[in-house]
């Protein structure tokens, strides 16, 4: 990681790096929750990957005080699919996936084993709240791109859509070729779920609970496209 964004007081996000603006709800994190000090530099990215320093003052304006540097997209866009559970778990989830580096975390609309089930206008609020907890996740660990979360979708789309493998412990292990896992609710996939694809891949011996299952699943996608990477530059 650059060694600006390490240091700064606070990583934020705008909609134009030129002339960037604070929305009210970052103003308000930045200088009431991290209380952050008038002259202190925070780093300031559009969440596609460009980014810049700034000086903040008492009122959250910004002053840009360098040149803008952008940093380009993974060659590998990992996605992470999973079944929402009860409760805030879906939360931690989000949280977890975009700190690990997670492009993409995608939301299975239904499952045959699911107990929760978002749809209409209770999917498309849980996604909105998802995306701003994503949003909040990428400040705190000064991600450079910003990861999508995907409105609901049925299983077999993500499937066709991102080339998903199915998290089912009878799966080979996880490896470079393999850029979206899907994780199933508690209990798994059905037989008829599994047999959308014979692409399966093993998260370990244990057996997992979901939001343990959708973690697991994000840092060995990671830790395989850092592995490939380190080998391309060896």
């Amino acid at each position: 990681m650059n060694i600006l964004l390490r240091d700064s007081a606070a990583h934020v996000f705008v909609a134009d790096l030129v002339s960037p603006v604070l929305n009210d709800d970052d103003r308000h994190h930045l200088l009431k929750v991290l209380r952050v000090a008038a002259h202190e530099v925070v780093s300031v990215c559009d969440g596609r990957g460009s980014w810049c320093t700034a000086i903040i003052s008492r009122d959250g304006d910004l002053r840009v005080t360098s040149e803008i540097s952008t940093e380009a997209a993974p060659q590998q866009t990992l996605t992470v699919a999973f079944a929402p559970t009860k409760g805030d778990k879906p939360d931690d989830v989000v949280r977890k996936l975009t700190e690990i580096g997670i492009n993409r975390i995608a939301l299975i609309a239904e499952s045959d084993h699911a107990v929760v089930r978002w749809v209409g206008d209770k999917a498309d609020k849980h996604s909105q709240r998802l995306s701003r907890i994503a949003h909040e996740a990428a400040m705190q660990s000064r991600r450079l791109w910003v990861p999508e979360v995907t409105m609901p979708m049925p299983l077999a789309v993500i499937v066709a859509k991102y080339s998903a493998a199915l998290g089912e412990p009878s799966g080979e292990p996880i490896n470079s070729t393999h850029t979206c896992i899907a994780i199933g609710p508690e209990g798994g996939f059905s037989a008829a779920e599994l047999a959308t694809t014979t692409n399966h891949v093993s998260l370990g011996d244990g057996v997992l609970r979901g939001e343990t299952a959708a973690i697991v699943a994000g840092a060995l996608l990671a830790a395989e496209r850092l592995a490939s990477k380190l080998a391309d530059n060896a």
